[in-house]
């Protein structure tokens, strides 16, 4: 089996932890193009009504500007 691998930038973003916070997180994500190839959500125990979400990949200045105005950043620990 043939296998394409590469290094790619995850980017995280706080979210509450409540319904609809994550869709409204992807909401202005996909206005501006974003193809999204990997999301993990998970709740902040350490942290009563919060959560974190983590994508891949942005392409393109708009798509970048978009997720850093929605909260996302790039994480150096993933």
């Amino acid at each position: 089996m043939k296998m394409d691998i590469s290094r790619v930038n995850v980017w995280a973003s706080p979210i509450k932890d409540e319904p609809g916070a994550l869709a409204k997180k992807f909401e202005a994500l996909a206005f501006a193009g974003a193809n999204l190839e990997f999301i993990i959500a998970r709740r902040t125990p350490e942290k009563s009504g919060k959560g974190v979400v983590y994508v891949t990949s942005f392409k393109g200045d708009r798509q970048i500007r978009a997720a850093i105005n929605t909260g996302f950043r790039k994480s150096a620990s993933l």
